[in-house]
C-alpha cells in the first residue's frame, strides 16, 4: 500500500455514480443493492441517502455492519465497515442534492429522507493492476512527514530505510529538507502545518501518480487524528 494507490482509489469512487451496498438481512444473510454516493471525499467515509422505512434503513438499524463495492473499468474498491442512519436536520440539509426532489416531495425537511454514513474499517483495493489490503489503523498510522506510506515502499527492506520520523530527516539517500522543516516546526507530519501544501510539498508531490497523492494522505491523517 502506498500514497498513490490511496489517492487513485479516492479518484475512482468520486467518478462512480453508483456503488453496491451490502447489509445483513433479517435472516442473517447478506443483501446487496445499488446505491448512489453523495459528496464523497475519500474512501474513509462514504455518504448515501435512503428512505425511512426502506429495507436498507431497517436492516442497518438492527445491524450496522456493511460493505460497499465500487467498480470502474478493471478497478475494484471493496470497503468493509459500519453504517449509521442519520436523521439530524443539519446533516440532512448539508448532503441534500437537487435531484432528491424526485424521491422526497417535502424537500430536505421531508421526514422520510435520511442519510447513511458509512465508515470504513478495512479495505481491499485493486487499482491499475496493483492490490492492497489494509485496515483503517494501518492507513492512519503516521509513517512519514510528507505523507508517504512507508509500509509500501520498496526501499524499506532493500535499503534498510527506517523512514524520516525515526531518522529525523536524514534518509539513506541524504537529508530531506521537507522532513527537517516539519520537525523543526514541531509537527509530526506536514498535515499539521497550516501552510500545507507549501511550495516544497507541491514540488515533491508533483512526482506522485496521481499528482499530489501524499498531500491527500497528510490531510487524511490530520482530519482523523485530531
Amino acid at each position: 500500500m502506498n500514497a498513490n494507490i490511496f489517492e487513485k482509489a479516492n479518484q475512482i469512487i468520486k467518478s462512480c455514480d453508483a456503488a453496491y451496498l451490502g447489509v445483513i438481512d433479517e435472516n442473517g444473510f447478506p443483501s446487496v443493492c445499488a446505491v448512489s454516493p453523495i459528496k464523497t471525499e475519500n474512501i474513509l467515509e462514504i455518504f448515501f441517502s435512503t428512505n425511512i422505512g426502506s429495507n436498507k434503513e431497517k436492516r442497518l438499524r438492527k445491524s450496522n455492519r456493511a460493505s460497499i463495492c465500487f467498480r470502474s473499468g478493471g478497478n475494484n474498491i471493496t470497503l468493509v465497515g459500519e453504517a449509521e442512519i442519520i436523521t439530524d436536520q443539519k446533516i440532512k440539509s448539508e448532503y441534500w442534492l437537487d435531484w432528491f426532489k424526485d424521491h422526497y416531495q417535502g424537500g430536505e425537511t421531508d421526514p422520510n429522507y435520511c442519510i447513511i454514513k458509512f465508515t470504513t474499517q478495512r479495505m481491499s483495493l485493486w487499482v491499475d493492476n496493483e492490490s492492497a489490503e489494509l485496515t483503517l489503523p494501518d492507513l492512519l498510522s503516521i509513517q512519514s512527514c510528507c505523507g508517504c506510506i512507508c509500509d509500501g515502499c520498496e526501499y524499506k527492506e532493500s535499503h534498510e530505510c527506517k523512514g524520516c520520523l525515526v531518522n529525523k530527516g536524514n534518509q539513506f539517500w541524504g537529508e530531506c529538507d521537507l522532513a527537517k522543516c516539519c520537525i523543526k516546526k514541531g509537527y509530526v507530519h506536514c498535515g499539521e502545518c497550516p501552510d500545507i501544501p507549501c511550495e516544497s510539498m507541491r514540488n515533491m508531490a508533483d512526482d506522485d501518480k496521481p499528482k499530489g497523492a501524499r498531500i491527500v494522505v497528510c490531510q487524511a491523517w490530520a482530519a482523523r487524528n485530531k
